[in-house]
């Protein structure tokens, strides 16, 4: 996933901007043959050694320029240079070197990896404190309050890890719940702890692998489980 899949930014329509020298081709004096083995048609003999050498320092270079901007963009918090360019894509990488990547946008990226982490982890970034209701998700921790038709913990969702709670659910409401030939008992597909007779569908518990079972509305249109305080 790209930088801009990761911030949510649309293609930028700016015209590139050289970030290093090296990759700028200087312009020949009009009427002058190209220096010898320098030319579309390399003369016989040409010192390739020197060449790949020379773009092995290159390259060098690029990487530590990037892992010096990465340590800046990481100061503050929990995860190194080397970590978010780890992360980074090949795309991502030629936009820095074209300078459409600001340091800003660094920063913002290692910031979201780093609360993508804690996520994937199953705890609530410290700033998300309000309540709110998923589509897909159910009863979730956001910086906002209200209903929403997906949402950052979809990931968690969709990889199958867990998603903190801000309130208790009933069994009954989730799409895990495996209902046996009972009124009211079932069993958890996830296998989360129950009695030997089962799980109560109308039983109120905190669950982390809760998912809500679309509900129908008068309109015939499913409707999300909402949050219950």
């Amino acid at each position: 996933m790209s930088w801009r899949e990761t911030l949510g930014v649309t293609p930028s329509a700016e015209s590139p901007y050289t970030h290093n020298s090296q990759y700028t081709q200087k312009p020949t004096k009009t009427g002058s043959p190209p220096p010898a083995g320098r030319g579309i048609h390399p003369v016989p003999g040409d010192n390739c050694a020197d060449i790949a050498d020379s773009a092995y320092r290159d390259s060098e270079q690029e990487t530590s320029k990037l892992l010096e901007a990465l340590a800046d963009a990481c100061k503050g918090i929990d995860i190194t240079p080397a970590e978010v360019k780890e992360a980074l894509a090949a795309e991502d990488i030629e936009d820095w070197r074209n300078d459409v990547i600001s340091a800003d946008t660094l920063t913002a990226f290692a910031r979201t990896l780093m609360q993508r982490r804690v996520m994937d982890q199953g705890k609530r970034p410290d700033h998300y404190t309000k309540q709110a209701t998923c589509k897909h998700c159910g009863p979730i921790w956001l910086w906002f309050t209200g209903e929403v038709l997906g949402c950052p913990w979809c990931w968690n969702r969709a990889a199958d890890k867990p998603i903190p709670r801000p309130c208790s659910v009933h069994c009954g409401d989730c799409i895990h719940f495996e209902r046996i030939d009972h009124p009211h008992l079932g069993h958890c597909a996830k296998n989360e702890p129950e009695d030997i007779a089962g799980l109560w569908d109308t039983d109120r518990r905190y669950c982390e692998r809760f998912l809500p079972r679309p509900q129908q509305t008068h309109n015939d249109q499913p409707r999300p489980a909402r949050a219950e305080t």
